[in-house]
């Protein structure tokens, strides 16, 4: 018979009670003990993981601290004692409990950091992989299968899986399976995958961890394995499959992700997280999130600051070559023809001066010299195509002047000789023994050539996700044209191949590109640099920005006679707008007002304490009202109201254009009630836009 009067539940037991002194003394028994002596165990396989929890409880193992205090904080912490909906079922072999409210949304993450970062995103992602297995591998409720959803380019594909390896070679009873169309791949359909789960006899034997890459096959593949085990589809005895997906590079592929988050509802029962991967979620990325009603992703960082082995984020942004740190030769020839920029650097030179400070001229790329070049050289996306600078175009060019070309598109990857001889790079690696990444390859290639010069081209099999850069094997020159620069989050990308650890990266790069490009980029890596370090508790698409618009700030009038105070002071007279702003400043600090401001980094105002430990107020911030718009019913023009502009870019986490100066702000309320084609707004609310710099 059912019971309903569970309320606490402890996850590594599946011991079910009603009374929280019930789950006290469950705490203390013999057979929690030992689970728990089973976990600190497993977390100490992992000293990374054990060390973090260590930390963030403020534990030091070598106080008076007993073991049994640190095992019971460390459970207690990790949630697996909680308090929940349960109740016990009767099926065939024995009680069950059942956690009734289970269906809950899935967690939706987005793992955002600057391009081949110190501490990488797929590193995060991996550890994060591993520190779920570790903490599920002593539940007996159910098993975790993760999905790594990889960038549609079989070198990321390759990348992803031999990193996901040799991370996984840390824990015992995890296997990493691949399913692709490669007649090397294991699985070439989803039915072998599935038929191995239906096989297992022991929860060792199920799998851990399922690698595909973006395609809409394997889209259809996911959908159909969550659709095998959902609801009383299929049963396994003694253990519920949970499922966590990782997206990699999403905002590469919107379409797929957009197919993939309109059918995903129908499976939550199955899935705990979904992470989205990416350097660059741009514009493109988070409307296609809001076209699937989400306007917020989760950052994971906020509950983990990812301090590994003692370092904070300072202290790997140290570490970390960015693009600043090259050389910059600015050309600001202007064509959307890349051979033909590449054509006109190696023919120009650029003015500098000598250590003098005498003007001399340089050539952007000197062939007089003996220093061997590695020129990283993107093309047009076409690979054959004449009179575009394609990929084939601009292997001519540089066989012409001898260069060794290394040439990476869906038709080819390989090197390709001056003599015209093409060494697919399968072959390159197997005449070598190299089974690790490109960067291995490259590596090996300019350790046998010590004086050849070569360049790196293609488009998008070489935009993103793929590591060049490695120690012996760094680039001299790097060309970027303007046929670059039509897609943010591909020109992040493209230039991010220059980034990395600086471990790594041993000389500077001269990054020939317009200024613009330059100026761009910068932009967006210090927004990036600022948004980590703000760490907010969530992301919104204004967090990812190269404008200076703002979301507006709802203001809400908790007093009604002080909002009639403050309509009143609205009088267009000499220095009205200072005393609105001292009204509302006083409002603010007195609780007669509330401000809700979901920017992130260029806040208007929060409760936060900055570095002098004072507390901001947006009169620090914003110190001057720049216009003031109050509807009144004889507005003649109601029309022209942006109330409803105003609450839906809220609403959306969208920015508005306004067109105060930096440091100045504009205010619109309504004097009486205001509605206009359908929209309401109500007195008490007024809207607060603003520009940063």
């Amino acid at each position: 018979m059912a019971q309903s009067h569970i309320k606490y539940y402890c996850k590594l037991c599946q011991y079910g009670c009603g009374q929280k002194s019930h789950i006290d003394s469950h705490k203390i028994t013999a057979g929690h003990l030992e689970k728990c002596n089973d976990m600190i165990a497993t977390l100490k396989t992992n000293k990374g993981l054990y060390n973090k929890y260590i930390t963030e409880l403020n534990i030091n193992e070598e106080d008076d601290k007993t073991m049994h205090t640190l095992r019971q904080e460390i459970i207690d912490k990790l949630s697996s004692i909680y308090r929940q909906n349960v109740h016990l079922e009767e099926i065939e072999y024995g009680p069950k409990i059942v956690i009734t409210n289970s269906k809950k949304e899935p967690q939706l993450e987005l793992i955002h950091e600057l391009t081949q970062f110190t501490h990488g995103k797929t590193e995060q992602t991996l550890n994060k992989i591993g520190e779920r297995y570790l903490l599920n591998s002593i539940s007996t409720d159910a098993h975790i299968i993760q999905i790594i959803v990889t960038n549609k380019s079989l070198g990321e594909t390759k990348q992803w899986k031999i990193r996901t390896i040799n991370k996984m070679n840390e824990y015992e009873n995890i296997d990493v399976d691949i399913l692709s169309s490669d007649v090397k791949s294991e699985y070439h359909n989803i039915d072998k995958f599935i038929s191995k789960i239906m096989k297992a006899n022991t929860r060792n034997e199920l799998p851990n961890i399922l690698i595909v890459c973006f395609h809409k096959k394997r889209i259809e593949d996911i959908l159909t394995l969550f659709q095998m085990f959902c609801g009383n589809t299929i049963m396994i005895k003694n253990v519920n499959l949970r499922f966590n997906l990782s997206f990699d590079e999403p905002d590469a592929n919107c379409g797929l992700c957009s197919t993939f988050l309109k059918k995903y509802k129908e499976y939550m029962n199955l899935i705990d997280t979904i992470e989205f991967i990416t350097a660059s979620p741009y514009s493109d990325f988070w409307t296609m999130l809001q076209k699937n009603g989400i306007f917020q992703l989760t950052n994971p960082h906020k509950l983990n600051q990812d301090c590994i082995d003692g370092e904070t984020y300072d202290e790997y942004l140290d570490n970390y070559h960015q693009i600043k740190d090259h050389t910059h030769l600015i050309c600001n020839y202007s064509t959307n023809n890349p051979l033909e920029y590449i054509e006109h650097v190696f023919e120009n030179k650029y003015i500098t001066n000598d250590t003098e400070g005498n003007k001399i001229e340089k050539s952007f790329v000197d062939m007089t010299d003996s220093v061997r070049k590695i020129i990283f050289s993107p093309a047009h996306l076409f690979t054959e195509k004449e009179g575009v600078g394609s990929h084939e175009e601009v292997v001519k060019f540089y066989n012409e002047l001898g260069f060794t070309v290394y040439l990476s598109n869906g038709k080819f990857k390989g090197f390709v000789e001056p003599t015209g001889e093409r060494i697919a790079l399968d072959d390159f690696n197997t005449a070598h023994n190299i089974t690790g990444e490109l960067r291995d390859t490259m590596r090996k290639w300019a350790t046998i050539y010590p004086e050849k010069n070569i360049a790196i081209t293609g488009y998008w099999t070489i935009e993103r996700g793929i590591t060049f850069q490695t120690d012996m094997f760094n680039f001299t020159h790097a060309i970027i044209s303007d046929y670059h620069k039509q897609l943010l989050n591909k020109l992040v990308q493209l230039i991010g191949r220059l980034t990395g650890n600086k471990r790594y990266i041993e000389t500077k790069c001269n990054l020939i590109c317009p200024q613009h490009i330059i100026d761009t980029v910068n932009t967006l890596v210090n927004k990036t640099i600022e948004l980590r370090k703000e760490n907010p508790e969530n992301y919104n698409a204004t967090d990812f920005t190269n404008k200076n618009s703002s979301i507006p700030v709802k203001l809400t009038f908790i007093d009604d006679e002080y909002r009639l105070s403050c309509v009143g002071s609205i009088t267009g007279k000499r220095n009205y707008k200072e005393h609105l702003h001292s009204l509302l400043k006083a409002g603010y600090k007195n609780g007669k007002i509330i401000l809700e401001d979901r920017n992130n980094v260029h806040i208007f105002t929060n409760d936060k304490k900055d570095k002098s430990g004072k507390t901001k107020l947006f009169d620090d911030i914003h110190k001057n009202i720049a216009n003031v718009k109050m509807y009144t019913s004889t507005d003649k023009s109601p029309q022209s109201r942006r109330f409803a502009q105003f609450n839906n870019a809220f609403n959306l986490y969208k920015p508005t254009s306004q067109t105060a100066e930096v440091g100045e702000y504009s205010i619109d309320l309504a004097k009486d009630r205001y509605e206009y084609n359908g929209f309401v707004h109500e007195v008490n609310i007024a809207w607060i836009t603003f520009r940063y710099d």
